[in-house]
């Protein structure tokens, strides 16, 4: 599971199998080992990989929609291979370290194994988990597009669940909250807004419901400051600058030149 991000909801939706297997281990941890993966020589594999397994998820979220805003989607694309770039960097940064070890250094089998842990849970439970989340982010982002273009007849939102027994305690007490499309709520509160998030919202007419008296609403203490945002409107899934930023974009000092550079690899857009 994942330390930082709390992944929720785990095992329920269908998660493609993880595009890693032992081969891509064996060469990762053999390149970490002899010094031909570092820090500042990051594997293009790897990253091409993981960049392609999560856009695949843009991708099955748009899917239903007939007309999807071109640009949303080159700008959250964008977005994931920029994240790739920093998942994969941490990664490395993680194994790497194992290595401050002397008797790591000196054993590459013992090394093999320390570093076992590290590989499985970026390139599964967080892989996948990460997966859900930008196949839910570019279905409510597109869908927020949609949004914008009926609001003048439809300009209403209805936050809703999915009304089981694994919604989270303050997602439910979001559930049925009615306010203006263009409300300050959805700049906030637009789903997804967790790891593994279900929620969306019902697009309605004026005078079909109430609007939701907001005087004495009490913020959800659960919806992670990376997912306070509306991504229909940011243009991202997972953010890449501020105090809210994901874990990933914590870089070292040393490292912050190599970053802004993407650690030269490539983005295909």
């Amino acid at each position: 599971m994942c330390g930082f991000c709390d992944i929720q909801n785990i095992g329920k939706e269908v998660d493609p199998p993880t595009p890693f297997d032992e081969n891509d281990f064996n060469r990762m941890s053999n390149d970490v080992w002899i010094g031909a993966v570092t820090k500042s020589n990051m594997p293009e594999g790897s990253y091409l990989k993981t960049a392609k397994y999560l856009n695949d998820g843009i991708g099955a979220g748009v899917v239903e929609f007939d007309v999807v805003d071109e640009l949303l989607i080159r700008d959250l694309t964008n977005n994931i291979y920029v994240f790739s770039g920093a998942k994969t960097y941490q990664q490395v940064r993680a194994m790497t370290d194992v290595l401050a070890n002397p008797e790591f250094q000196s054993n590459f089998y013992k090394f093999k194994e320390a570093v076992k842990p590290i590989f499985e849970t970026y390139n599964k439970d967080y892989l996948q988990a990460e997966y859900q989340t930008a196949k839910a982010s570019s279905r409510m982002g597109a869908e927020w597009k949609r949004i914008e273009a009926d609001a003048d007849v439809l300009p209403l939102l209805k936050y809703q669940t999915v009304g089981d027994g694994r919604v989270r305690p303050t997602h439910a007490a979001l559930d049925n909250i009615v306010r203006p499309y263009n409300d300050a709520f959805w700049k906030q509160y637009y789903p997804p807004n967790g790891w593994r998030c279900r929620c969306t919202v019902v697009q309605m007419a004026e005078d079909v419901e109430p609007l939701t008296d907001m005087s004495g609403f009490n913020p959800p203490d659960d919806v992670p400051p990376l997912f306070r945002m509306n991504v229909g409107q940011d243009g991202y899934v997972f953010k890449s600058k501020g105090k809210d930023k994901h874990p990933y974009f914590d870089i070292a000092k040393d490292d912050k030149e190599n970053a802004k550079k993407n650690w030269n690899l490539p983005i295909i857009v």
